[in-house]
């Protein structure tokens, strides 16, 4: 299984038009609303902004992870977003933030969460990697990009 077996282009916005970290979390908590899935994601975007008030899910290299477990997410879901113009996430390394990989896993699955992070870690360590999701003009490039990261 790899990271893009979590999403689908739908769920890939690129370029992600945000403008601060509130705004980017609002607009990929929707890209989940799948065919299925809760109308009321409420619950869902204010357990990510709990998260990040408790630290930032800013990682580095320009890279932030916010992510919560949600009891309407019966498997781990992944949205993310390559953004238009960089933004402050109150980055580790105090640098602003490119890409955001907005994570969603089950209530009742701590061990996919801790999988899933530790995958986007690698990820956000890889640097050619990292340049050509920056590059990545559309969805189904940046889908193709992380399909060979393995969780």
């Amino acid at each position: 299984m790899t990271l893009s077996d979590l999403l689908s282009p739908s769920s890939v916005r690129v370029p992600l038009e945000a403008v601060d970290r509130e705004t980017a979390i609002s607009l990929l908590v929707e890209a989940l609303a799948l065919p299925g899935a809760p109308d009321d994601l409420a619950q869902l975007k204010d357990a990510i902004l709990a998260r990040e008030q408790a630290g930032s899910t800013g990682i580095g290299n320009g890279v932030a992870i916010p992510h919560a477990r949600s009891r309407w997410a019966a498997k781990p879901l992944l949205a993310v977003g390559r953004l238009a113009k960089p933004i402050d996430f109150s980055a580790a390394d105090a640098k602003p933030v490119s890409l955001v990989f907005l994570l969603a896993v089950p209530e009742t699955d701590p061990k996919s969460h801790l999988k899933v992070l530790a995958a986007l870690s690698r990820l956000a360590s890889d640097a050619k990697l990292l340049k050509a999701l920056n590059k990545t003009r559309a969805p189904e490039e940046l889908v193709a990009l992380i399909a060979g990261v393995a969780l």
